[in-house]
């Protein structure tokens, strides 16, 4: 077959477009693997880097209480310039590795679309496939990096709390607590307490508050193009 006879629309115009447009996919799918590799290396090292500021923020804490005998004006000075800190950085990784979840949902989305096109283009793989081939919620959370659920999550805050950056929202509430009851226990230990709890209340609302709508919103604009098929079995692999 000539260029010219697929240029005029000869019968193998059709199949060399789809085999040019596997070896795309083929390259598009490469290049979203690398970039979804790239952003759970990007939450794990975000993560590392707070854990470790935080736990040479406790270490300090500890020989400042050796030292000074105690908790006292020194101990608790101290423990109000660097929590603080901890808890910037701490809120700073949460928003980052909410930006990078919301990464991760697009490029698996397009990942599987591009699976769903193979199985079209080839429908012998099916049986080998074991990844979801369909981009819609349900779909999503059936991929890697997500558990392989065989259904989407029907408590979202319940997900949240086993994944990273609810691991790193508690520990910023906590941290808020800290700094809140420390500096407040310099009226009463009783007052230290109760804002403390509000304190953590507060981030924690406020947090997985801001992840929900953050992942909503990302969830709402991929726009389903293979949805998962609705069925009354189990889903299986």
């Amino acid at each position: 077959m000539t260029s010219d006879a697929v240029q005029s629309g000869g019968t193998d115009a059709p199949a060399a477009q789809r085999q040019l447009g596997a070896q795309l996919l083929t390259a598009e799918y490469g290049a979203l693997a690398g970039a979804l590799s790239a952003v759970w290396m990007a939450s794990l090292t975000r993560t590392s880097l707070f854990l470790g500021v935080l736990s040479a923020v406790g270490v300090a804490l500890g020989f400042v209480a050796q030292a000074g005998g105690g908790v006292g004006a020194t101990f608790t000075l101290f423990a109000l310039v660097t929590l603080p800190l901890a808890l910037l950085l701490g809120l700073a990784t949460f928003v980052r590795l909410i930006e990078v979840q919301r990464e991760a949902i697009v490029y698996i989305a397009g990942m599987n679309r591009i699976r769903h096109f193979f199985a079209e283009s080839a429908p012998m793989i099916r049986p080998y496939l074991v990844l979801s081939t369909h981009d819609d919620e349900a779909g999503i959370y059936r991929s890697q990096g997500t558990g392989i659920r065989l259904r989407a999550p029907r408590y979202r805050l319940v997900f949240a709390l086993v994944q990273t950056q609810g691991i790193v929202g508690v520990v910023c509430a906590v941290l808020a607590a800290c700094t809140g009851g420390i500096a407040a226990a310099t009226v009463s230990v009783a007052v230290g307490w109760v804002v403390g709890a509000i304190a953590f209340v507060v981030i924690v609302v406020a947090l997985f508050g801001y992840w929900n709508r953050s992942i909503s919103e990302i969830e709402a604009a991929l726009r389903p193009l293979n949805p998962s098929p609705e069925t009354t079995e189990p889903p299986t692999i």
